[in-house]
């Protein structure tokens, strides 16, 4: 569930928080069942700088039954489709998501989600301007985990176990 999330980038929901982030021009073409090309143009909303663009191919891959990874790598491959817009600065980027499914809790599924990622949003970028832009990285991670936060039930399991256990020890 967590890393289809990552990978939906086109549904209603992502491209509604893609364009309240700064998101101009958000493309994804299937290449094949593991992998697509991924255009996103943004505003950095810095004044004074042009729109950057990220051309990726995302790549995902399952190793064993519990761990998934998802790779983000600059490409070309979509110079023919997508000419590049010559007022638009291309950007770089590296990242890789690494999902881990773990026991499950109370019978509530459980997932570890590891990112390693390199920007590079090119040009001459001051410190804190790019304090400010990392924060918005945090800022996801945060959301995906609120969004598939299960803190609640497993509570609530335990809860009840806990209450089971006073009502046993109560009638003996």
């Amino acid at each position: 569930e967590v890393a289809a999330f990552e990978c939906l980038k086109m549904s209603r929901e992502a491209m509604r928080n893609f364009h309240k982030k700064g998101g101009i021009k958000n493309i994804v073409e299937k290449v094949n069942d593991h992998s697509f090309y991924f255009l996103s143009r943004r505003d950095l909303k810095v004044t004074g700088f042009k729109h950057r663009e990220w051309r990726q191919l995302v790549v995902w891959k399952k190793e064993g039954e519990d761990k998934l990874i998802v790779c983000y790598n600059d490409t070309d491959a979509l110079e023919e489709t997508h000419p590049r817009d010559p007022n638009v600065v291309v950007a770089s980027a590296r990242t890789t998501w690494e999902y881990e499914r773990l026991p499950e809790v109370d019978g509530i599924p459980q997932t570890r989600v590891k990112l390693v990622a390199r920007v590079d949003v090119a040009g001459s970028v001051p410190t804190f301007i790019m304090n400010r832009l990392i924060r918005s990285v945090g800022k996801s991670l945060i959301n995906m985990r609120k969004k598939f936060d299960k803190s609640l039930e497993i509570d609530a399991g335990r809860r009840a176990a806990i209450m089971q256990l006073i009502e046993l020890k109560e009638e003996s």
